[in-house]
């Protein structure tokens, strides 16, 4: 049995007749469960059982059973014909794993794939099968061909070394990842989303929508500040300058009032404010607002520029004004001198229709108790969870009172129209709002004030109760709107004029 097994003959011979026919069975086993689920290596195996084994099968009998030379023509023909289908199967298969990288880097968060790097293997693929036919097959002598090779190699190198260099950076980058196709960088001077990287340069559109195209030598050799990692939070700091008259606590409550009415600023974490220069005339600060997507970082600094202008005003937190001589600038001066006065709180007061009959003593005395606001377009003003149970009258802008469970049912505000807390049976928690439609300047009458007056004209606040109870209905989406002017009574419909202002809102005019 051993001297059988030392014949070269019988054992290729063995090979030919137990060996590559299982294999050439397995293989045709495995390739009808692939077919079976539609895998996309069905193609691969079917050629490897069929062209590689068979061809190999062949090469077998005649080589090494028969005796042929391998310097034979058709055994050389044949060993071509076996590279030949072996690349082809590794194409394939090549193939089918690039086609997952690409299908992965356009999920959710991937990251894509330059295309010159998804072509080196099939490059690289080639060369070594031209190696093995030419060189290993065929014999042929390419130390001549490579020695050109290496001299047109050296030319090309010299006369495209910025090229080379760019594109030696680009391999780089590709490599390291530091940034990818959609993120938001920023280098040097230039700010903007990635919109492709290549092998030489990498393209970026900044702000202003422009496509700035720059050398990966220069991104390789520079700073690149990356804001889409390790995540998408991004901290935006807004430098804030207060008037030094202000108490920190105050100014701080202003700014984070600010911050927190401004669109796009995250919750969690929670801005923040931080003193960061006390001098006399002012006292700065910074705003440190969280976003989740940088490109919407001007609009938040802006955003929270003009909301810090009304809340200092409405806080009564005075912003520093621009001076020429600090020393004769007081602001703390310029700041009461600013203030509405008493008898301007009262003016206005008397400019509301329901109000103007009123005993000017009992408005100078609710004014003492009343201040002046402002509040900036799409700003909430009031709503139904809060604790506040002010009165608010409008001396100009307009103003919306919507339902928020419904927002089809509203009831528009202007000049002269008054607004006290909506209260109903079966009312809690934040089902209406009124948000301002314009910019508006307001007077607010503290509630101790308002419930005086409303005790010294009964009148007054029979009209507010009954007005109320007409703006509940008429923002309750079960109430049919024709049929609401029906249960109003002469007094209220004299004191205020009710008219629609479409088939699913209602506008509340002056008197």
């Amino acid at each position: 049995m051993s001297r059988l097994l030392e014949d070269p003959i019988i054992v290729w011979a063995a090979v030919l007749i137990v060996i590559l026919p299982v294999l050439i069975l397995a293989g045709g086993e495995y390739e009808e469960r692939l077919r079976q689920r539609g895998s996309p290596l069905t193609r691969p195996i079917a050629n490897l059982r069929t062209w590689v084994l068979g061809i190999a099968t062949l090469w077998i009998l005649v080589v090494l059973v028969f005796g042929v030379s391998t310097d034979n023509f058709f055994v050389r023909v044949l060993a071509t014909a076996f590279v030949v289908a072996v690349v082809a199967v590794i194409l394939q298969i090549v193939d089918y794993l690039i086609s997952e990288v690409r299908r992965r880097s356009e999920l959710p968060g991937g990251r894509g794939v330059p295309q010159l790097l998804l072509l080196l293997p099939r490059l690289l693929i080639f060369l070594v099968a031209g190696w093995l036919i030419f060189a290993g097959v065929w014999n042929v002598d390419l130390t001549g061909l490579f020695a050109a090779l290496g001299v047109t190699s050296l030319v090309v190198s010299l006369a495209l070394q910025p090229t080379l260099s760019s594109l030696a950076s680009g391999l780089l980058l590709v490599s390291d990842r530091p940034f990818g196709p959609g993120d938001w960088i920023k280098f040097n001077d230039i700010e903007g989303q990635v919109v492709d990287v290549g092998w030489r340069t990498s393209s970026i559109r900044d702000r202003n929508d422009d496509v700035r195209v720059i050398p990966n030598s220069a991104l390789a050799d520079g700073a690149i500040i990356n804001f889409a990692q390790p995540t998408t939070l991004h901290r935006v700091v807004v430098p804030v300058q207060v008037a030094y008259s202000n108490p920190p606590t105050s100014a701080k409550e202003m700014l984070l009032a600010a911050a927190r009415g401004t669109p796009g600023v995250l919750e969690d974490p929670p801005p923040r404010i931080r003193v960061v220069q006390i001098d006399d005339p002012l006292m700065g600060y910074e705003a440190d607002l969280w976003i989740e997507d940088y490109a919407i970082a001007p609009r938040v600094f802006s955003d929270f520029g003009s909301l810090v202008w009304y809340q200092s005003h409405r806080m009564e937190v005075p912003l520093p004004s621009p001076a020429y001589d600090l020393y004769h600038h007081d602001p703390i001066q310029e700041a009461l001198d600013a203030e509405v006065t008493s008898d301007e709180i009262v003016e206005r007061l008397t400019a509301s229709p329901l109000l103007r009959d009123i005993p000017s003593s009992d408005l100078r005395a609710a004014a003492a108790d009343s201040r002046a606001v402002r509040f900036a377009r799409d700003e909430v003003i009031a709503a139904g969870d809060a604790p506040d149970r002010t009165t608010f009258v409008i001396w100009q802008g307009t103003a919306r009172l919507v339902n928020t469970d419904a927002p089809a049912r509203f009831v528009d505000l202007r000049d002269g129209d008054v607004f006290t807390p909506l209260t109903g049976a079966g009312l809690s928690g934040r089902w209406y709002e009124l948000i301002a439609l314009s910019d508006c300047e307001m007077v607010i009458v503290e509630t101790e004030a308002a419930g005086t007056l409303a005790s010294r004209n009964p009148e007054i606040a029979a009209v507010f109760n009954r007005m109320n109870a007409s703006r509940v209905r008429r923002l309750d989406p079960n109430e049919t709107l024709l049929d609401l002017d029906d249960d109003l009574d002469p007094m209220l419909l004299d004191s205020v004029r009710l008219t629609a202002d479409g088939p699913s809102g209602e506008r509340e005019a002056e008197s």
